[in-house]
């Protein structure tokens, strides 16, 4: 209840500092507008003795002294007065511009000719109008000064000699009446515009909220998942590895198939969270296609094979100016929606030159998207057709992270479908250029590892034996701890021990971070030293934070290969170094 309340409070206060602060911004351009012209007017259309000039102008120098210290002060020192102060003080300055224009009739009405009265009713009534949008944040304040003007122009009329007095009166009267309804019409419509744009921000700030809220519960739970996946991982490898029994070959493969179905999953998470992070920067270069698309027919064939279906290729040998990482997660995420879609016929990729542009065709004869869902296939979580919600056919993030792939690297991307005919997603990519095609460095996976003497550090005892189990096993020196400070001491008991290499988890016990361990144990080694991250974690956030402390990261669950080519990539840069 209590609560409820100090957020009505809270709103109320933030609505009325808003509504001040809009007034306070209109009010300064009409007063600006009306020193410089609209109270010198009446002098020139009033030609009046030069001790008349002098008292006119005296007042539209103060109005100008009044404004300018008001405005000055709210705006450059706010801080000065609280802000019931600085509405009490914007006070001041009206009241002497409605002063000013009450005794207007008083100075320069010297005639008593109708022509002259009429001509400054229109004029009061005029500038009255010119400030009524700004004034009409507070109708009453409207009202107070136009019936200063109005009712001294009453009262000297009332002195005057004339044949109009009804006329004259009922005029003022209907003018006084007309303008305050409008006002009031028009506070209606400026506060209800104040708070809509209220209710916009609140709304924008609660969504944001929500996202935060969102993406650090999936990075929570992407980490206590990996967690023991990663275990699972490189134990499984590690039992393959030793085990001399064939029959024991079919229950690993469906072991293995089964983490990487979950790593699959968890994956297409984490590409979400970077690109929320913004942490993804290509790095175009000259690729050929026909390379990049003969190692991706080697993975999906087996699957398209097991369906019956064709997968044709046709690269005609383009070489394109891509980012290679980035333009194989676009092929791969729409070849597998295309074999996870397909049920007969055909997938083909057609490679096509399109002046400077190489524009890719991925087509598949399968279920089909109805024009109505041709956007929303694209929303992240979005999925036609998988009602149930059966994990072999994803989260329904693939197409999301396609698009947004595509948008970061300015690639066009169109669908163009039919149901129960097929599908046809087409992006363009920059040709490049045959010359500049640079041959990758060969990674010998298989070399064995001793060259490596590793400190892991991981709080998760099970992460700890499996992850020096298999480095072990490779061929690597390992010492495992559970914290910095455990690995600090056995450094300053053993002397000769000079390790290159540090594995740590990102997120460790006492509020600890990866970052924090492997920066304490450098301090202590006093030497340069090789540094892996291996976080779980989808946070946008501390996926920056890792990008921008600059140590290599793995994202569990990791898989045991791509372990061994980071590996194998580190040992020869150290051995590289000291040649």
């Amino acid at each position: 209840m209590f609560k409820s309340e100090l957020s009505k409070q809270t709103d109320t206060e933030s609505f009325e500092k808003e509504r001040f602060r809009l007034y306070m911004d209109e009010m300064l351009r009409n007063f600006i507008g009306s020193i410089l012209v609209g109270l010198p007017l009446y002098y020139f259309v009033f030609q009046t003795p030069s001790n008349v000039a002098f008292i006119w102008f005296s007042v539209d120098a103060l109005l100008a002294a009044t404004v300018f210290f008001t405005y000055y002060g709210f705006y450059k020192h706010n801080n000065l007065f609280c802000f019931t102060t600085w509405k009490a003080l914007s006070y001041i300055p009206l009241l002497i511009f409605s002063l000013s224009l009450a005794i207007a009739p008083w100075l320069f009405l010297q005639s008593q000719t109708g022509i002259y009265l009429y001509c400054m009713m229109i004029m009061i009534v005029s500038i009255s109008g010119t400030i009524s949008h700004a004034s009409s944040y507070y109708v009453e304040r409207h009202t107070f000064f136009l019936t200063l003007p109005l009712l001294s122009l009453a009262v000297k009329f009332s002195i005057m000699e004339s044949n109009h007095e009804l006329i004259i009166y009922s005029l003022i009267a209907l003018l006084w009446m007309a303008s305050v309804i409008f006002a009031q019409r028009i506070t209606r419509s400026l506060l209800n515009s104040i708070k809509l744009k209220q209710e916009n921000i609140q709304a924008r700030a609660d969504s944001e909220r929500l996202n935060i809220e969102k993406s650090k519960f999936i990075a929570a739970a992407s980490h206590d998942i990996r967690q023991p996946l990663q275990a699972v991982n490189l134990l499984v490898s590690t039992l393959k590895s030793r085990s001399t029994n064939s029959k024991d070959e079919v229950l690993f493969e469906h072991l293995e198939n089964s983490v990487d179905s979950m790593s699959e999953l968890l994956n297409s998470l984490l590409d979400v969270s970077k690109l929320d992070a913004h942490i993804i920067v290509p790095i175009p270069k000259h690729i050929c296609l026909n390379t990049l698309l003969l190692k991706l027919k080697s993975q999906f064939e087996p699957f398209t094979t097991l369906k019956g279906i064709n997968l044709i290729i046709n690269t005609n040998d383009f070489v394109v100016l891509a980012d290679a990482v980035l333009l194989e997660q676009v092929f791969n995420n729409l070849l597998s929606n295309a074999v996870r879609y397909t049920h007969s016929g055909s997938i083909t990729v057609e490679i096509n030159d399109k002046s400077e542009q190489v524009l890719i065709n991925v087509k598949d004869t399968g279920v089909g998207i109805s024009k109505a869902d041709q956007k929303e296939i694209f929303l992240e979580f979005h999925q036609l057709h998988n009602p149930e919600r059966d994990q072999k056919n994803g989260l329904g993030l693939g197409l999301s992270i396609v698009k947004r792939l595509c948008e970061l690297q300015r690639w066009p991307l169109s669908l163009s479908s039919e149901v129960n005919v097929g599908s046809c997603f087409s992006f363009s990519v920059p040709q490049g250029k045959k010359e500049l095609v640079l041959v990758a460095d060969e990674v010998h996976t298989n070399k064995n590892l001793t060259g490596l003497d590793v400190i892991i550090i991981d709080d998760h005892n099970g992460i700890r034996f499996s992850v020096s189990q298999k480095l072990s096993d490779w061929g690597c020196k390992v010492r495992s701890f559970e914290s910095a400070d455990m690995a600090c001491d056995e450094i300053n008991k053993s002397p000769h021990w000079k390790p290159n290499l540090i594995i740590s988890d990102y997120r460790l016990r006492n509020h600890l971070t990866g970052i924090d361990a492997i920066k304490q144990i450098k301090s202590v080694l006093n030497y340069s030293v090789e540094s892996i991250l291996i976080s779980g974690d989808t946070s946008p956030e501390i996926l920056k934070e890792i990008e921008v402390a600059g140590f290599i990261l793995l994202h569990k669950p990791i898989k045991p290969a791509k372990l061994r080519v980071v590996l194998s990539r580190i040992m020869a840069s150290i051995f590289e170094f000291k040649e």
